[in-house]
């Protein structure tokens, strides 16, 4: 299966996008802080293999769409999400979509599934952020607070938290995603000064890691809008708590929550066949 990517000029720049599938079943998928859409090509086959479409974009200063400086608007990724979304299902429409965040996307596909409730079919959160809690890891909570607080770069705090990463790197069976993703932390824009201000916007549009705020009033409308939603939580995670998990269950009364023995922050790309899995039987209660 060919994923062929796309690109478009929305409000703010270019976006990097695929719509993989001819399905009228749509599911938009929405990577982390550190990644790429490519992380959800395997994903991505998958799920057309079994009937959906694929909608996949990079968020600003990720992958290939545009940087943007500086990024002020706790709502700039949920935005642009919005925005391309809407050249698939214009409002007045009556096409329904899924969403799936992933990591700091998570917290951006509950933003996107609040605003857009009316076409959400469901919403599923995989080692999802949005509520203050402290990574495991106690040099990648000195970084982020490093550049959230500081504005600032530290190389050697940087070296630590590749070093972790590529540990964890290590753990994904697919060759070609490891290798994709060893690419990127060997990218000099990786984390650097040049991309401060992505890093801080993504912090500040997602809640958790550090600073006070959290989204839980998205949360809270995802629930009285009674949006099926999936948690999926890996126990050996190091960079969202697994608490985190559970504090958005309370709020979402009705989600689910699965949690993971041993399985790390790359969940679905260590484990791919059983969170399909899990994937799969969520999305068919729901249709």
């Amino acid at each position: 299966m060919e994923i062929v990517d796309r690109s478009i000029h929305l409000d703010l720049g270019n976006v990097r996008y695929s719509i993989t599938g001819e399905s009228s079943n749509l599911i938009v998928l929405m990577h982390g802080l550190t990644t790429s859409k490519d992380i959800f090509d395997e994903l991505t086959e998958k799920l057309v293999n079994e009937g959906f479409q694929v909608l996949a974009f990079d968020f600003y200063g990720r992958g290939e769409s545009d940087h943007i400086q500086p990024v002020e608007s706790e709502l700039i990724y949920a935005e642009q999400a919005v925005e391309l979304i809407e050249n698939f299902i214009p409002y007045g429409k009556k096409r329904k979509m899924h969403i799936l965040g992933y990591s700091a996307g998570g917290a951006i596909a509950s933003r996107v599934a609040a605003i857009m409730g009316q076409y959400a079919s469901s919403l599923t959160l995989i080692a999802s952020s949005g509520i203050p809690s402290v990574p495991k890891s106690e040099i990648l909570i000195k970084t982020l607070e490093n550049i959230y607080r500081n504005d600032e770069i530290n190389e050697k705090m940087i070296d630590e938290v590749k070093k972790l990463m590529f540990e964890e790197i290590e753990l994904i069976d697919n060759k070609n995603m490891r290798s994709k993703l060893q690419n990127v932390m060997n990218d000099e824009d990786f984390l650097n000064h040049d991309t401060i201000q992505t890093i801080r916007a993504h912090i500040n549009a997602t809640g958790g890691y550090v600073g006070e705020h959290s989204i839980n009033e998205v949360f809270q409308e995802i629930n009285e809008q009674k949006i099926p939603t999936l948690i999926m939580t890996g126990l050996n995670d190091n960079w969202i708590n697994p608490e985190c998990g559970r504090e958005i269950k309370k709020i979402i009364e009705s989600a689910q929550l699965l949690e993971y023995e041993g399985v790390s922050h790359w969940a679905f790309l260590e484990k791919p066949d059983m969170y399909f899995k899990d994937i799969k039987k969520f999305l068919d209660t729901t249709e």
